[in-house]
Order: C-alpha cells, then structure tokens, then sequence
C-alpha cells in the first residue's frame, strides 16, 4: 500500500462544521427539524417552562458549556416552541416533543399549559463586543416588528424607531433605564411573558471586562430582578461558555469578587457532557466512511487498545467501537482531549474547534501531514494537544489562577534544548498532570509510555518506559510512590490572592496617591502652538483630590509653561480658579469612571510590594512566577484603563480651561485648546523656527557654537562681517 495522508481516509462531518444562529433561523422551520432532546436540554426545558407558571420561581438563567455542546440548538428549540401557534415553527417543534415525551410527562404538560396560543414576545440576539444595551435593543426591536406585525402599534412604537436609526450610528445613546421600561411596557402590551435569549453573552462580558463596562453587568442584575406588576415577568437566559469569572480572570480581585456575586442572581443549568459523553461525540463527528482500505487496521488497534487500557476505559464507560471511531485520535488523546478543553479551554477555542479549525497543531493538519504506511496507522498523541494548547490558543499560559499551568509550561520551557524525545514525555506527563492526579486516568509511568506509541505492542514500549525511568534520574520528573504517578510539577503553598486582599485591606490610599506611585503622569507639548511658534511650552500634568486647595496650586518647577490637574475625587467640582498661584494656565480634568481605576491601581501596587518583598517567593519558584505573570497582566491593565479613562471619545470627563467648562469631543480638541491657551498666555513669543536655539537648555552643538561665535566677538572685535 501506497503512502497517503490520513486525510485521504478521514474528514469531519458537514454538521459540525455549522452551528444554529438564533437569529437568523428563528422562524425556519428547517431549522428544527430533527433536534433530539437530550438528558440535559430535558432538565433544562422542565427548569425553564415550569418557572413561566410559577409567579415565584427564578426567571433568569445562564446555559454554560463548551462550544458544541448544544446550547444554542436547544435555545432555538424552546424559542421556536414559545412560537404563535399558526407559525409553523411551533409545530415542528411541538411534533418532535410529542416524540420525545411520554403523552402525561411534566414536559408535555408544562409546553401545553404555560405557553399561550399567541406564544410569547420571543426577543433573540448574539451578543458582540460592545455594550449588552446595543444587542438588547435590536432584540427588542426585532421582537417587537415580528409580534405586532399586523396589529395595531403601541404608544412605543416611536422609540422603537428612534432607536433602530440611532443603531445604525457609532455611538447609539440607549439608557438602561429607558431599556428596563421598554421592557416592562412590551410585556404589558402585549399581554404575554417575553423570552429574551442572548446568544453568546461572554463576547458581551468580555467587552464589559475590557471597557469597565461594569453597569452592563449591573443591567444584567436588573433584567433578572426585574418585577413586572401582572402575571406576565421577563425571563432571560444567556448562553455562556464559561462561568462570569472566566470572563473576569483578567480583571483586578476585587472586581472578579463583584462579577461572582452578580452572576448569583443567574440560576446556571450547566450544559457540559461526560468526558466519555464527550469522546462518543468526537466519534460521531469524525468521518471514516473513505477509511475502508485501512478500517481493519483501525479495529485490530482498538481492539488491542481496549485490552490494554481496560481499567482506564472501564472507569470512563469507553468501549472498544468508541475508540475505532474516534480515530485518529490516540485512544488516550480521545479521553483527555474532553478534559482539557472544560477545564481550560478559552471561550469559542474548544472540542470543536481543535477538531474542525485549520489551526496550527489542530486536527486538520495533522490528518493533513501524517501520513499511513502499510497497516501502521499514525495518531494524534497527548504531547501534540499539548503544543496546540499552547501555541495555538493564545493567552492560555498567561491566565491567572493558573498556578499548576504556569508551573508545567516554566518547566517544558527550560528543557526546549533537550532531545525531541525527552520533550514529548514531559509535554505528555505534563498534560496528565494537568487534568488529574488521581483515578486511572494519571501519569504513570505505563499510561505514560502508551500515550506514546500508535500501538500497545509497539516495539517502542520498552525504550519509553527506560527513557522515563532515565529522566526520573536525572530528576526531570519525580515519581510519587505513594500515587504511583510522575510528575513535573511540584505546587506551591503560597496564596496569591490571600496575600492581595490582606495588604489591600492594610493600605487603603487615596486614588491620587496610587496612581502617582504606580502611573506618573509626562509632561504634555501644546503641539500648534509649536509648530507656529517654534517654541516647546510644557504643561505639568499632575493628580489631584480634595485634599488640594486649587486657589494655591502651582507647578513644581519654573520651568512648565501650565498645569493640568486630574481630579479624582468623588466631590463634584463647582467652580475652579483659571490660573495657578505662579500665574500660570491652570487646566483641570474631572475625571468620571473613578472605581475601576482605583481598583486597578491599587492592585499593581499590591501585587509590585508583593514582588517586592514577600520572603516566600525567595524559595518558591511556582509563586514567584506566577506573582511576575501576575504583575505584567496588572500593569498592562492599568496601562488600558487610564488610558480608557482619560480617553476624550469614549468617557464622561468634564474639562475647565482657564477657569470654563469645555466640552472636549476628543483629544484633538484638547491639544488644540491647550495651544489656544498657550497662544493668549504667551501672546509676544518671538518666533523663531530653529529648534536648536529655541529650547530651554541648548544642545551641545549649540552650546559650542554659542562659544566660537562669543570667542569670536571678543577676539575680532575690528572685523565686520561682510
């Protein structure tokens, strides 16, 4: 037999290529058809249907679960059976319930009594990486063009309207409070409950945790508080692919606590398989109907895989027909890969996108580059999920809380010089580590040595097993006894976040002060004024609070031509003075959005004094790295937030220019006040266009030439310049 990539013999299955759109297939009735209920989407419908009869129960959920777990198929399911009964949606959907449900189930009764025959106000969106009241509005407006299509408008209707042209604008302006009595006013119209889906949410809280967008998440709060006088509320459900505080990792401690308690006020119905669930699906997805010319082979090898791996496969429920379709996938690939992706993966980069994507070290290359020789068919090993883990899904290896991974990365790293083989055994134990240490599925040194071979009788066995026996001598890897497991990562004691939360709670200091320790402020150049003038006027930019007293401000050095104050302070200024006591220009900034950076700032400064001088990171190598990691994220985010914070365009700071409030659109519209300032302070500045004469302090060729030519005035007096 030929050479031919595994390609030639496997693919993966058209479907799982596409996933349902709630928006675009909401009244398809194709897009329905043959949904099967599972164990899962069951629990989930009971959940949901039984609250829309009970004026008492929850009436806010979040589906959670990695990407092609069928959060959004079950979604379309329940909005197409809270249809209007003449829409042919609702019929399909309530046909395949009736085969799926016994005919006095709680499900069926629930979908017959709760759900009335004008169905419900059905408001569906995906969320983007923008403010959650955008999408919510174009659900809204959708919902409400599909529901009184041919019915008489609402007194809303204008709003409705004014919104829809305001969308189609950059900076639509839609109040949360304007969208919560919106909310209340459709349901009262019409007389039903509303089902209002967001499809993934996470891009939503994702865009919240990189603008400050926390009033999104207190919008959030709202809609599943919100009380509706009647007996028709709300109900919400967001579909997540992990938990708020995976959204929030990046965030500061204080404001990952914040996100957990908001997301209290969700009921989460988890939407995650078994691994074993997981790796009969990886079966399904995989396509093997070219394999004919190598299938005998594929279920001679799982057959010896099944006798080999029998306590490992018989604790996850694997029998030896999973393991032939879930090739090419490595048996122990197979089982580990629904592990990793739960436990680790990042938002959409999951199961399915290592399966379908054309991503460096995905399956799709792999099936694309290995190639079958004769009956030996090659598979995709541990130690290769371990580099499209890394290399692939970016970001993984710095997020925070991830002591154990940053630890096993540290390690692979320092050996990168060692031989291929060596590598593969620590990137193989490295990815068991992660996922567990205990039950069969840890790194012992025989698992190990399968992991590595395309076969249980590969002659390649015994040299694994003594190439992990050599590098437990050379202490590369330890062996733990008494588990019976090996390991390349050790743990650390030391608790980053207690050690955060004590020294913040014993250093509470002004916003002012923390941002002058941890982000000092350069001077700013009137850029015009300059180019008109030739002249470099600096103004001092500097942090203030009340602590200050305005009317005897001045600037630090003679040398500063103004200063700029930024007010951070909670007291709302009222007047200011339009010069500094030195009778300079004097330009105060009130800044807005003052919480986000005060807990940004003050965690850097935690976590530098931590750096600093915490004596456990002196012998704890796990800590200190992950203290660094942690310190670079912080600073980095401080770094975004000023910047957003004082970022004219998307902020609400207030700005006195010599004493008048300015409205400042941008931060051209600043600099060029800055030179108006400059240009009605310094009215009689000469000009003169030659930077190396018109400075403060002249430049070393200015300097000289400045002596020759003073040199020269005294020793030739009697000469005149022609």
């Amino acid at each position: 037999m030929t050479e031919r990539a595994l390609s030639t013999y496997f693919s993966l299955n058209r479907r799982y290529y596409r996933s349902v759109n709630l928006v675009r297939d909401l009244d398809k009735p194709d897009s329905v058809q043959g949904y099967v209920p599972t164990e899962r989407s069951v629990d989930a419908l009971r959940r949901i249907l039984g609250a829309l009869g009970n004026p008492n129960a929850h009436r806010a959920w979040t589906i959670t679960g990695v990407y092609g777990t069928g959060k959004s198929a079950f979604s379309h399911y329940l909005l197409s059976l809270c249809a209007d009964e003449k829409n042919s949606v609702r019929a399909e959907a309530y046909e395949i319930a009736q085969g799926s449900f016994p005919v006095e189930s709680a499900e069926l009764e629930a979908i017959n009594v709760h759900i009335p025959a004008k169905g419900l106000l059905r408001a569906a969106t995906t969320g983007q990486r923008e403010p959650l009241s955008w999408s919510i509005a174009r659900a809204l407006i959708t919902a409400a063009e599909r529901f009184w299509h041919k019915k008489k408008k609402p007194d809303f209707w204008p709003l409705l309207t004014d919104w829809e042209v305001e969308l189609d604008t950059r900076h639509p302006q839609i109040s949360h409070q304007e969208l919560l009595n919106l909310l209340k006013a459709m349901v009262t119209a019409a007389q039903t409950p509303m089902l209002l889906v967001v499809d993934e949410l996470g891009k939503a809280l994702e865009y919240a945790a990189h603008n400050q967008g926390v009033q999104d998440l207190y919008l959030l709060q709202q809609i599943a508080e919100l009380d509706i006088k009647g007996d028709h509320q709300v109900y919400f459900l967001g579909l997540l692919h992990q938990s708020f505080a995976g959204y929030s990792e990046r965030l500061a401690a204080v404001e990952q606590s914040e996100w957990t308690k908001i997301q209290g006020r969700f009921e989460d119905i988890p939407f995650a398989e078994s691994p074993s669930q997981m790796t009969r699906l990886i079966g399904r997805a995989i396509d093997s109907s070219q394999a004919d010319p190598i299938l005998y082979a594929v279920h001679q090898g799982a057959t010896r895989w099944f006798e080999a791996l029998a306590p490992v496969l018989t604790e996850n429920d694997i029998a030896d027909d999973v393991l032939a379709k879930a090739y090419p996938l490595h048996p122990i690939t197979a089982l580990v890969l629904p592990l990793l992706c739960t436990r680790y993966a990042q938002n959409d980069r999951s199961l399915f996108t290592f399966l379908t994507s054309e991503e460096p070290y995905g399956l799709q290359e792999f099936m694309a580059t290995a190639q079958v020789e004769g009956e030996k068919v090659p598979t995709l090993k541990l130690y290769q999920l371990y580099d499209y883990f890394v290399e692939s899904v970016t970001g993984l290896s710095s997020r925070i809380n991830l002591q154990r991974w940053v630890e096993i990365q540290g390690l692979i790293e320092d050996a990168r010089d060692r031989a291929p083989e060596t590598i593969q055994i620590l990137k193989t134990i490295g990815i068991l580590n992660l996922i567990t240490t205990t039950g069969s599925l840890r790194a012992t040194p025989q698992l190990v040595a399968f992991a590595l071979c395309d076969s249980p009788d590969d002659d390649d066995l015994e040299n694994w097993l003594k190439a992990i026996q050599e590098l437990q001598h050379r202490s590369l890897i330890t062996y733990r006894s008494q588990l019976q497991e090996l390991r390349i990562w050790q743990g650390s004691d030391f608790s980053i976040e207690a050690a955060i939360y004590e020294l913040i709670e014993q250093e509470r200091a002004p916003i002012a002060d923390l941002l002058s320790q941890a982000y000092p402020l350069q001077q700013v150049v009137p850029q015009r004024h300059y180019t008109t003038t030739g002249t470099l006027r600096y103004f001092e930019q500097r942090y203030g609070d009340s602590r200050l007293d305005l009317d005897k401000l001045t600037c630090s050095s003679g040398e500063y031509d103004g200063l700029i104050l930024y007010w951070l302070d909670r007291t709302e200024l009222k007047s200011v003075p339009d010069k500094t006591l030195d009778g300079k220009p004097l330009v105060i900034v009130e800044v807005a959005k003052l919480d986000v950076l005060a807990t940004r700032a003050q965690e850097f400064q935690v976590l530098k004094k931590i750096w600093k001088t915490a004596p456990e990171l002196q012998n704890d190598g796990v800590a200190r790295r992950e203290v660094k990691q942690r310190l670079t994220d912080a600073e980095r985010l401080l770094d975004e937030t000023v910047r957003q914070t004082f970022d004219w365009a998307n902020s609400q700071n207030r700005c006195w220019i010599e004493g008048t409030l300015r409205r400042m659109p941008n931060a051209r519209t600043f600099q060029s006040a800055l030179s108006e300032v400059c240009d009605r302070t310094y009215p009689q500045t000469p000009i003169l266009d030659n930077e190396l004469i018109n400075r403060r302090v002249l430049t070393s060729q200015g300097a000289k030439a400045r002596r020759e030519l003073i040199e020269a005035m005294l020793e030739r007096a009697d000469q005149v310049a022609a």
